[in-house]
């Protein structure tokens, strides 16, 4: 008694601790979230989250297991199968049960395909060809998830950096009010240049606001292309910022590497094989088929003794006139291949021309930043003459106005440069099938789940 109860006393425990434990830890994983969405997110540590998180990764992984299950559908149906049957009837009046006649019987039955013209094995290897191709889409769908992650990434380091530009754009801008308030009580100025001021400063507070409703469109984009939601505002690393990309050469090679190691490509190239060997299967589609089968039964009915019996035997199916079958699936596995061919020769045509792109657009934009970058320092040097030339009551208030807008629109041009060498290195990544360069294999190893 005292062991049954201490029995029960162990399982009402265990039940305690399974509902208290297990909800905290899962509270506690997404607590972990939301604090490190409080922190600033640094780029790899974006695209980390994403490829642990986004649903399309979680589907992609579901359709491997389905093909797996197919595959070992497949292996089993040519196994050996064991059937157990039993039979008890009665026959006779219901009312007066003891005077019914009744027998039983037990059977045992083994079964196995012997021979199907390596059907079977053909089926084998064409889903063993359909799984490999499915997890060459499984690591696409990872490179497609980690650069619209990274381009969502740098589009809100962008929105950031104009944001920047407009508080900088209205700092100048209220800075000329407050001299055009000063030279106009000293009489060096006119009061329209000061409603001119003040005109320019709420179109300028107009534009900042909007600045920050673009960060916070950026920031709900990159919530969506990392797969994840957070409970609260979160913020990125800016001391990454927008660092200019290393230029590229040897297209020749990159397309080479891209044909070698894109996902797509080589899932088609599975294909390819799985069509050849279904045109293999189809042409077996009358072919004949023997089974063999091994049994043994034991029956007794009422005033007879017990009978067991043995069997055994092989089978053999020879289709004479199939209907046309055949012909169908050859036809059917024909116009299969023709179409993942032409799919490949597209794709093979797709590939080289978005590595050219891409190292076209990386290669203008590593140009652009560097000549942006002098006309920043140009409209940095305009701007502080023309605050001079106004603080002393030489400059014209229109010269100022249009150095502030040069000085915004100039920094505006370098920040698209660099943001666009960005998604440029971004895009030759995924051309080529690879993840983006911020990833390493450890970050792969540490902190990208399986």
């Amino acid at each position: 008694m005292r062991t049954f109860i201490f029995f029960r006393t162990r399982i009402f425990l265990l039940t305690l601790l399974i509902f208290f434990i297990i909800p905290r830890n899962s509270h506690a994983q997404t607590q972990d979230l939301n604090n490190q969405s409080r922190q600033s997110l640094s780029i790899q540590e974006c695209i980390i989250l994403a490829l642990n998180n986004h649903p399309s990764l979680r589907s992609s992984k579901a359709n491997i297991k389905s093909i797996e299950a197919q595959l070992e559908q497949i292996r089993v149906s040519n196994r050996m199968t064991v059937n157990l049957n039993g039979s008890l009837n009665y026959n006779g009046d219901y009312k007066n049960f003891s005077d019914s006649y009744h027998s039983e019987g037990l059977s045992v039955t083994a079964s196995k395909l012997l021979y199907d013209t390596g059907r079977n094995k053909l089926q084998q290897e064409i889903q063993n060809e359909n799984l490999y191709g499915t997890l060459e889409t499984d690591q696409n769908t990872r490179v497609t998830v980690a650069a619209n992650a990274k381009r969502a990434y740098y589009e809100l380091v962008l929105k950031i950096l104009n944001a920047d530009v407009e508080r900088e754009k209205l700092a100048n801008l209220e800075k000329h009010l407050e001299n055009a308030r000063g030279l106009y009580e000293v009489g060096n100025s006119a009061m329209i240049e000061i409603t001119k001021a003040q005109s320019d400063v709420a179109s300028a507070k107009v534009s900042l606001l909007k600045a920050e409703n673009d960060i916070s469109i950026s920031q709900e984009a990159l919530r969506v292309a990392m797969g994840i939601e957070f409970e609260s505002a979160f913020n990125i690393s800016l001391s990454t910022k927008l660092l200019l990309p290393s230029s590229v050469s040897n297209v020749d090679e990159l397309i080479s590497t891209a044909l070698n190691d894109r996902p797509d490509y080589k899932k088609l190239a599975h294909d390819m094989k799985s069509n050849e060997l279904s045109i293999k299967n189809a042409a077996r589609t009358s072919s004949p088929t023997i089974n063999g089968s091994i049994g043994s039964s034991v029956s007794k009915s009422e005033g007879n003794t017990e009978t067991t019996d043995y069997n055994f035997g092989v089978s053999i199916n020879i289709p004479v006139v199939d209907g046309g079958a055949k012909n169908a699936a050859l036809k059917s596995a024909y116009a299969q291949r023709d179409q993942t061919n032409a799919e490949a020769d597209a794709l093979r045509h797709g590939i080289i021309y978005s590595v050219r792109s891409a190292v076209l657009s990386l290669s203008n934009a590593i140009d652009r930043v560097k000549s942006s970058e002098l006309s920043v320092r140009y409209a940095e040097e305009n701007l502080k003459l023309a605050q001079g030339r106004y603080e002393v009551g030489v400059g014209d208030p229109i010269e100022l106005s249009d150095a502030v807008s040069d000085l915004a629109s100039a920094r505006y041009t370098f920040y698209q440069a660099l943001y666009d060498s960005q998604t440029a290195r971004a895009d030759l990544d995924e051309a080529l099938g690879h993840l983006p360069i911020e990833i390493t294999e450890g970050d792969l190893l540490n902190n990208v789940k399986d």
